[in-house]
C-alpha cells in the first residue's frame, strides 16, 4: 500500500519543518513505513523558498523515501490545482499555504481574503472532485482575538472560548474553519484543525529555519538586531500585562510538526469523523521583554531596543489551553523552552540561512 500525502505551502516555514519531521519519522516508525507514503510538495514560491524543497528532496533520498514530487502551483489557479489532484490522487492534504502577517493583513485585507480564503476554497473544491476526504488545516490563535469577557481575558484560551478575531488575518482563518466544518456535513470531509499560538525556533539539525521576506516575527527580528547591533522595535509597553508588553505562548516548530503527524495518523486510521479542533501551545506565556531577557541570557549579549506605539490588530495576551491535544492526541511539547527556541533560531541565523545554496 502506498498513500500520497500532499502538502501545500511546502516551501514555507511550518510546512517545510513538517516535511522534515515526517521524513525522520518514516525511518523510525513502523506505522509510516508500512504505509509507504509518497509526498507531493506544492508551493507557488511567492513567499516560500525553492532551497527548502531542494534540501528536503535530498533528505528524503538519504532516508530511503521515494523522491517527493514538487508542484509549483498557486492555489488561486483552480484548473492547475485540479490537474495536480488528477495526477497524484492524494489520500490526505496538509494545508499550510497562507499569508500570515497581522500587520500586512490590516494594511491589505483584500490580499488576505484572496489568498487565504479563495485559495483555500479552490483547494477544497479540488479535494471534493478527486475524492480526497482527509485534511489538516493550519489555523491560528488569532481567531480568538481580544477576549471580550473580562472573566476569561487572563485565562488560557480553550477551543470553546468564544471566537472574535480583531484583524483580517484571523478573520480569514476563522472563515475557512467554518467552511471546512460545513464541508464535513455537505460532502464528508474529515479534518483536523490546529490553532497555533506563536510558532518559533528552527530545525533541531540546523537544516531549516524561519525565513520570511520581510520578516515580521519577534524572535528572528530580535536575533538579527542582536547580531547587527541595530535596535529592535518593540510595539507597545502599555498593555495590561505584568511588564506592559504583549504576552504570547511560544511553541517550537518541531513540536508543531509532531502534533501534525499525530493528527495525520488519526485521519488515515479513520479515527476522525467530521472536524476536530486543537490548540497547540505550551500553556505558558512569555512577554516580549521576557523574550529579550532570555536571549540576553542565552547569548551573553545585550539586545538594544526601541519602544513604539502598539500595532493595530495585536492582542495583549494569547496563551493556549492545550488540554485537548494532550488528552486526545497524546501530544507533549518537548523542545519549547524559550532557551531551546532561541538556541535553534540563533543557529539558523548565524549558520543555516547562510548555507542555503547547499543541500
Amino acid at each position: 500500500m502506498s498513500e500520497v500525502i500532499l502538502i501545500t505551502g511546502a516551501a514555507g516555514y511550518i510546512g517545510s519543518h513538517f516535511i522534515e519531521s515526517f521524513i525522520e519519522a518514516f525511518t523510525a516508525d513502523d506505522f509510516w513505513r508500512a504505509r509507504a507514503p509518497r509526498l507531493v510538495l506544492l508551493d507557488d514560491l511567492s513567499t516560500g523558498h525553492v532551497e527548502f524543497i531542494r534540501r528536503l528532496t535530498a533528505f528524503a533520498s538519504e532516508r530511503g523515501l521515494p523522491e517527493p514530487a514538487f508542484e509549483q502551483v498557486s492555489l488561486l489557479d483552480a484548473q492547475a490545482l485540479d490537474q495536480v489532484f488528477d495526477r497524484h490522487k492524494p489520500a490526505a492534504v496538509l494545508h499550510y499555504a497562507a499569508r500570515i502577517s497581522v500587520a500586512e493583513s490590516v494594511g491589505n485585507p483584500a490580499l488576505y481574503f484572496s489568498n487565504n480564503v479563495e485559495g483555500s476554497r479552490h483547494l477544497l473544491s479540488s479535494m471534493k472532485k478527486s475524492g480526497t476526504r482527509n485534511l489538516i488545516f493550519s489555523s491560528t490563535a488569532a481567531v480568538y482575538g481580544a477576549v471580550a469577557d473580562p472573566a476569561l481575558r487572563d485565562l488560557p484560551l480553550a477551543e470553546s472560548t468564544p471566537l472574535g478575531p480583531i484583524n483580517p488575518y484571523g478573520e480569514t482563518k476563522l472563515q475557512m474553519e467554518e467552511e471546512i466544518r460545513k464541508a464535513a456535513v455537505e460532502w464528508g470531509l474529515n479534518s483536523v484543525i490546529f490553532r497555533y499560538f506563536n510558532a518559533a525556533g528552527a530545525s533541531l539539525k540546523g537544516r531549516l529555519g524561519e525565513w520570511h521576506e520581510p520578516e515580521t516575527h519577534l524572535i528572528p527580528l530580535m536575533l538579527r538586531a542582536l547580531l547587527s547591533g541595530q535596535p529592535l522595535k518593540v510595539f507597545g509597553t502599555d498593555y495590561a500585562t505584568r511588564d506592559g508588553s504583549c504576552v504570547r505562548d511560544y511553541i517550537h516548530v518541531s513540536d508543531l510538526a509532531s502534533a501534525h503527524r499525530m493528527g495525520l495518523m488519526r485521519l488515515l486510521t479513520n479515527a476522525v469523523q467530521g472536524s476536530e479542533v486543537y490548540n497547540l501551545g505550551t500553556e505558558a506565556g512569555t512577554s516580549v521583554l521576557e523574550v529579550i531577557q532570555a536571549a540576553e541570557k542565552v547569548t551573553g549579549k545585550k539586545v538594544a531596543y526601541e519602544v513604539f506605539q502598539r500595532r493595530p490588530g495585536d492582542s495583549g495576551v494569547l496563551i493556549a489551553d492545550a488540554t485537548r491535544a494532550r488528552t486526545v492526541l497524546g501530544w507533549v511539547p518537548k523542545h519549547s523552552s524559550m532557551e531551546e527556541i532561541i538556541q535553534t533560531a540563533l543557529q539558523w541565523e548565524q549558520v543555516g540561512i547562510k548555507n542555503m545554496n547547499h543541500p
